[in-house]
């Protein structure tokens, strides 16, 4: 697990230029090391694995470490590109996580409602809009995100489990995020 993720660097000549890899805990599965809901806070996050600790979160998301990530889904007409926290060098496990959650809580413009391809499809986000807001026990939560209307995470159409990130053939910065009911 992270303890056994490298973490030193070295660098590469073009010749000798190795695949990027994924951290573990970002690592696309059937089985992810995170329990990620993506209509929830990071800080809902939870693992089945026992040797997770909050260092990971501050390792590096990739091998080389890279100055920024693109993050592409087949369900979403955007794309979230992460750049370091902090004064940071390179992109964290942590930043991937923070920045999937703010891209992914950002409310839809009339323009991006229009862009869904059919009347099924405009279904399908509202449904998923009204099972995001029915799930909050607390009144004034409710009201509150009822009233902020459909956000970029109800275009997964409920599709609200991370399942991880996968390398992309469109080259080493550009992550592809996959999730599932």
């Amino acid at each position: 697990m992270p303890m056994g993720y490298p973490v030193s660097f070295h660098a590469h000549s073009p010749r000798a230029a190795k695949p990027t890899r994924l951290h573990p805990l970002l690592q696309s599965s059937s089985s992810p090391l995170l329990n990620f809901d993506l209509r929830q806070s990071p800080s809902t996050i939870t693992s089945h694995y026992k040797g997770i600790s909050l260092r990971g979160f501050t390792e590096p998301a990739t091998q080389p470490p890279l100055p920024s990530i693109t993050i592409v889904s087949p369900h979403l007409p955007w794309t979230a590109t992460v750049y370091p926290s902090r004064h940071g060098t390179y992109v964290t496990v942590g930043d991937v996580i923070d920045e999937l959650h703010h891209f992914l809580r950002k409310q839809i413009s009339a323009k991006e409602w229009n862009s869904l391809p059919s009347e099924k499809d405009r279904r399908r986000v509202t449904d998923a809009y009204e099972r995001r807001y029915r799930r909050i026990s607390s009144s004034r939560d409710y009201d509150d995100e009822k009233t902020r209307g459909v956000r970029r995470v109800d275009f997964l159409m409920g599709l609200n489990k991370f399942m991880g990130l996968a390398p992309s053939a469109e080259g080493p910065g550009v992550l592809v995020f996959h999730s599932r009911e």
